[in-house]
């Protein structure tokens, strides 16, 4: 024991950092007990708030104040950092103590402070800011027929008399776009109501749902358990504290009581209005509305819209004649969805031949069925058939498969395309997606699909949707079962052995019978993912789907993958993403035709048996929390590896992670999460040079899974969150081809110069300089500066600057050098900052920035779009250098569009040029911000809290 306190005495000499090292080591027991002390009297203060806030805010008048909403993200924050510190105790590495101990008391300081802050509030809430709703894409209107029911349901809605519109008329007729024109007019023309609640209703009708999309369009929530009178209560309480709203629920095909939902009674006393659009007038009875009819175009209509969709040079045409033309406009019946369908596919037709045939096979068509509902598939039919190649119509009546109104993922619909082999005139994998692109561009140039405002997904119109799944009743060879919130799996008699494509995603299955094991030999795709209670497979159910090629079981809560799957040798995409349960997943080695396997956010923790034998392989996303064993010598056999992610959590990936750098030259895309910077420095060294197309490597002391590089738009990105990169050991080293930067909670850099040291800096500048596009910098706390003016050439192809609370930025740009400094200072020269592709810069939260440049700075960017600028109280000048006209009169930069900003701050700058402020105010949007950050400004998930002001 003499011994043991001779060391302690010595390292107490030795100084207070070897001594306050080994107290922690001893005493990180006790610690920690603190810490959870700490940490209860914080989350009572939590619940304390959040409870008068619930009473406070649930009336929709008032809603939280920034202070308040920052200190419940920050304490969110605070409980995640303290239960990764826990969770790293709980490893009991015995050389991690005494650095888990200063984590954990630094941690227990920072828990005192918000304790005492929460207790300071003197108020929680603030008034709520007014807001209308959403503003719609819509096609344009037809006919004056159109615009006249327009013009009578904005009477009835500006009048008081009629309280409830019911908008009723065969599919395909235009219900919906009127409504659209209605609620876009509602946003812009009236002050009358003071919200707008657009849903989309669909079959079937399901109360729950639909009481969940009325919360949500009014940016609020109900709870998930409760039964449907309580949401009903709930839902009541917030549609009577808009006061005045207008509901519009579209396509509705069953009627119900209104009190059922939550829906108050419309009435001139509450000046509330209900509309609704349906093809059954017998619903606008049931619901007690106005029936409004909307009626096909006249035949002058018809042909207008039809030569503004086929393109009016087809007149000119000489062999063409106009009386054909005309007929099969007039085979349209007056419909519009049926005309622009019609005229998607004649467009570019020159023949007359292929028109008058084009006329026959629409009047077969639309003779041999009977019904309204039929006869409008039949003119619908049309365009499908026109598509002429088979596999092609296989890829239009796959997208059925999807819920009603869904948003379905472009890439994700051309795999399922490749994997059914659908795709396989060409062999490689670019040139697949590429075929497939261009399929679903014809597919929306013939208006059998819209593509979505986003570009990256499609949707399919109701009525085309109903039309698709017509023809594959023909032979049974469809089961569609999709987004319907079906309890019970399909009884047995469903399951016939002509079955070739079943989708039952997006329901609430809760087990398949045990029994269960369908004798369907040709069944090629079945889809059962967002099933979130299906929790086991019978080991018999997959023995007779021997022609199973895609198999879709994500976001299920499946423990074990039944053995039987092993022996599915024809299957080809095998999906199991954020099943967070699965523990295993049988040996693949039989399954040789696998192209696409997709295991991310599971529970293995090692790789399945025989994926070595899986040479066709062109997907593996492997990024698992729990992985802990990927065998040396599996990457190299996969020799046609297209997309690659991978995570690498600990030492026993580390010659993975020179593998997969290895493979780096024939890859197309590569994600890899890294949780240390010598795993992540490992394998951007041994890449070599050898350049991806795309990339994006992500490196964060916390477990990030679920980054998809498909939500970018750039290729090559890097994501640096809550990690050290300028350690003493080794500072971060970064591709040399980067095009998207972005630091999140890095505190370990005061400047992007610190990535790049001055030593080595010019030969890396030299290499950055041709790509880097995108910066951000976020909740960086000890940021100064963004860069110096050495690091300028590398950011010449810059489009986009972006920095949010950085809460110790003062300037952009930084002077390095004392004696420019000093002439700057003195105005002996001026500093010229030229970036000159800057499309876009951004500025959030930023407590102490002063100016773009310090001193005689001057930023010069005439590819300028949009200025954004936020909470920046200390901003004094802005720095930017117009362009001068010959008079020498500053004008702005030519591709200028928008500059947004609080008046206050607007109205407080200095300008170096004269006039500058009279020059750029036409393009200021006033901004007033309430209770909103950057976040739930993209997202829109923010209530009624942001508002421009011309």
């Amino acid at each position: 024991m003499d011994f043991i306190g001779t060391i302690l005495e010595f390292f107490k000499c030795a100084g207070p950092p070897i001594h306050q090292y080994v107290r922690r080591h001893r005493k990180l027991s006790e610690i920690m007990r603190n810490l959870e002390r700490a940490l209860q009297e914080l989350n009572s203060k939590k619940g304390d708030i959040e409870a008068t806030l619930k009473v406070e805010c649930d009336l929709g008048k008032k809603q939280p104040s920034n202070e308040v909403n920052d200190w419940l993200k920050n304490v969110e924050r605070i409980n995640n950092e303290a239960q990764s510190i826990e969770e790293e105790v709980k490893k009991g590495k015995y050389f991690s103590r005494a650095r888990l101990g200063k984590h954990a008391e630094e941690k227990i300081q920072e828990v005192k402070e918000y304790h005492q802050k929460g207790r300071s509030f003197t108020s929680l809430v603030i008034d709520a800011p007014p807001s209308r709703g959403l503003t719609l894409t819509m096609a344009t209107l037809a006919g004056e027929k159109t615009k006249k029911v327009v013009e009578e349901i904005w009477e009835d809605l500006m009048g008081d008399k009629v309280t409830k519109i019911g908008v009723w008329g065969m599919g395909g007729i235009g219900k919906t776009t009127i409504m659209k024109e209605i609620n876009n007019r509602l946003q812009k023309e009236t002050n009358k109501f003071n919200v707008v609640i657009w849903v989309t209703v669909s079959q079937p009708l399901y109360l729950i749902k639909l009481q969940t999309e009325i919360a949500t369009a009014l940016k609020q929530s109900l709870l998930e358990n409760e039964d449907k009178v309580r949401r009903a209560g709930e839902l009541l309480g917030m549609l009577k504290a808009k006061e005045k709203f207008v509901l519009i629920l579209d396509d509705m095909w069953e009627a119900f009581r209104l009190e059922e939902v939550g829906i108050p009674e419309p009435s001139e006393e509450n000046g509330c209005k209900l509309v609704v659009t349906t093809r059954s007038v017998g619903i606008c009875r049931s619901m007690g509305c106005k029936e409004v009819r909307v009626q096909p175009l006249s035949n002058e209509e018809a042909l207008n819209l039809f030569l503004d969709k086929v393109g009016s040079s087809t007149l000119q045409i000489p062999t063409l004649d106009k009386k054909i033309i005309n007929l099969v406009v007039e085979e349209c019946a007056g419909l519009p969805l049926a005309i622009v369908t019609v005229a998607g596919c004649m467009r570019g037709v020159d023949e007359i031949h292929e028109w008058r045939n084009a006329l026959n096979e629409l009047r077969g068509r639309v003779r041999s069925l009977n019904g309204v509902d039929t006869e409008v598939f039949g003119r619908l039919e049309f365009s499908y058939h026109r598509l002429k190649h088979e596999k092609v119509q296989q890829c239009f009546l796959y997208c059925a498969l999807y819920p009603e109104d869904f948003a379905i993922p472009k890439d994700e619909l051309i795999d399922y395309w490749i994997a059914e082999g659908f795709i396989e005139e060409v062999k490689d994998v670019q040139a697949k997606y590429d075929r497939g692109h261009t399929i679903l561009n014809r597919l929306v140039n013939c208006c059998l699909l819209e593509s979505a405002k986003d570009g990256r997904c499609v949707k399919m119109h109701d009525l085309i949707r109903d039309m698709a799944l017509s023809i594959t009743s023909e032979s049974p060879s469809f089961m569609v079962k999709a987004g319907l919130r079906l309890q019970e799996f399909p009884g047995k008699q469903e399951w016939k052995a002509n079955l070739e494509r079943v989708s039952l995603m997006m329901n609430d299955i809760e087990e398949i019978p045990s029994y269960m094991s369908p004798h369907c030999d040709i069944l090629s795709t079945l889809l059962l993912q967002a099933n979130g209670n299906l929790w086991t497979i019978p080991e018999c159910f997959f023995v007779y789907m021997h022609g199973l090629k895609v198999l879709n079981l994500s976001r299920t809560n499946i423990k074990v993958l039944p053995s039987s799957v092993s022996d599915l040798m024809n299957l080809r995409s095998l999906l199991l993403r954020w099943c967070e349960n699965l523990e295993r997943v049988p040996s693949l080695a039989k399954l040789l035709a696998l192209q696409y396997l997709d295991l991310e956010e599971t529970g293995i923790e090692e790789v399945p048996e025989g994926m070595e034998m899986l040479e066709n392989l062109s997907h593996l996303y492997l990024s698992s929390p729990r992985l802990k064993k990927f065998p040396t010598g599996i990457l190299p056999r996969l020799r046609n590896l297209y997309k690659l992610k991978l995570s690498f959590g600990n030492e026993a990936l580390r010659e993975t992670v020179e593998e997969a750098a290895r493979l780096s030259d024939r890859l197309d895309t590569f994600e890899g999460i890294f949780s240390t910077l010598n795993d992540f420095n490992l394998y951007v060294k041994s890449t070599d040079g050898r350049g991806l197309k795309n990339y994006c490597l992500l490196l964060s002391a916390y477990w990030m899974g679920g980054f998809l590089i498909t939500d970018l738009e750039v290729h090559k990105s890097i994501f640096l969150i809550d990690c050290k990169i300028c350690e003493r050991e080794e500072t971060i080293v970064l591709p040399e081809d980067v095009q998207f930067l972005q630091m999140f909670e890095v505190s370990d850099v005061a400047s992007l110069n610190d990535v790049l040291p001055r030593e080595q800096g010019l030969v890396n500048i030299g290499k950055f300089s041709h790509d880097l596009k995108v910066l951000r910098f976020d909740s960086c706390k000890n940021l100064k500066n963004l860069f110096s003016l050495r690091l300028l050439p590398a950011l010449q192809n810059l489009e986009v600057l972006e920095v949010e609370d950085c809460y110790s930025i003062e300037e952009i740009v930084a002077v390095e050098d004392e004696e420019t400094e000093k002439e700057l200072a003195t105005n002996t020269i001026i500093n010229i900052v030229t970036l000159p592709r800057l499309k876009k810069f951004y500025l959030w939260g930023l407590r102490e920035f002063k100016s773009f440049c310090s001193n005689n700075g001057v930023l010069v960017c005439n590819s300028l779009q949009e200025i954004e600028v936020h909470r920046c109280p200390k901003l004094k000048r802005l720095s930017l250098s117009l362009p001068l006209l010959d008079n020498g009169q500053p004008s702005p930069p030519p591709t200028l569009e928008v500059i947004k900003m609080e008046k206050e701050l607007w109205e407080s700058l200095e300008w170096d040029q004269p006039n500058a402020k009279d020059v750029l105010n036409p393009y200021c949007k006033f901004v007033a911000l309430w209770n909103i950050n950057k976040q739930q400004l993209i997202s829109g998930n923010f209530q009624c809290s942001y508002l421009f002001l011309y």
